[in-house]
């Protein structure tokens, strides 16, 4: 199972590159692999960054000296757990590496924002699928090539233009669709019903599907373009209600209407009928 990424190794090893590793902070390698490690050989990722209160549980990059070591070879028959990647480069310590990722790992404006997961080769994979080839520079920096383990098999790359990049004011990669997105939207909503509308989802229960329900109302808000939480909360709010007591509501968007006044049309014509029965 192993052999593409000890190829991989042993190819960059001969071009003269340095190997180094990404691995999560939680996994049992850490240890074993820090304790055959030189402290100016790695560091902690989250170290000098406003995340540095996770550092001793974060994400570490080391420099591999043996490739042979017990605890690397346990992580590449392991791949399936995902714990991170490899990577080449040129230079004989982390500085740049480290650097480079530190500027990419907080996401989102201030107050509000989140740790990008560029130790999880999940996230590595979705991004360079993503990413259009002359943005793979930008992202991987001074990283020479990437090995990683990715939907059941093991994967490498090569960065077209090693070298030092300052971090994008919107970096693309952020926009790289999450597979599981879906999934996980459908079951915050349907706990979301359960919670707040048990009985109307009950009742929905008897004669449908919510899951496939569900499904369906969520294809209308895509084909709607109604995204933001609140208009989601309304569709399928109402389109509950719907399901399981008489409405009259026109959902159907006007010739030419705007998504954001198709919505504010439909909420006005849900108030008038409200009004009606009170």
């Amino acid at each position: 199972m192993d052999s593409l990424p000890r190829r991989w190794m042993a190819q960059q090893l001969q071009n003269g590159h340095r190997l180094c590793l990404i691995v999560e902070g939680g996994h049992e390698a850490r240890q074993p692999l820090l304790a055959v490690c030189a402290p100016s050989h790695y560091c902690n990722l989250y170290s000098d960054t406003a995340a540095a209160e996770l550092a001793s549980s974060g994400p570490i990059i080391l420099l591999l000296e043996q490739i042979n070591e017990p605890a690397l070879a346990d992580l590449l028959q392991h791949p399936e757990s995902n714990w991170g990647w490899l990577a080449s480069l040129s230079a004989t310590d982390l500085t740049d590496v480290a650097r480079h990722w530190r500027e990419r790992l907080l996401t989102g404006p201030e107050g509000q924002q989140a740790l990008y997961r560029i130790h999880d080769n999940r996230t590595l994979a979705r991004a360079l699928a993503y990413l259009a080839k002359e943005h793979w520079p930008v992202y991987l920096g001074p990283l020479i090539s990437v090995c990683y383990w990715h939907e059941g098999h093991w994967c490498h790359h090569e960065n077209p233009a090693p070298g030092d990049y300052p971090a994008p004011r919107l970096p693309p990669w952020l926009d790289t669709p999450n597979p599981q997105a879906e999934a996980i939207l459908n079951a915050n909503i349907l706990r979301y019903l359960l919670a707040e509308h048990s009985e109307d989802l009950a009742a929905l229960v008897e004669f449908q599907d919510p899951r496939i329900w569900l499904a369906q109302v969520l294809a209308q808000a895509r084909a709607w373009q109604w995204r933001e939480p609140e208009k989601l909360e309304f569709l399928v709010v109402r389109r509950l209600a719907e399901a399981t007591r008489s409405s009259v509501i026109h959902w159907q968007p006007r010739a030419g209407e705007a998504p954001g006044e198709h919505f504010e049309r439909v909420v006005e014509q849900w108030r008038r009928e409200v009004g009606k029965g009170e």
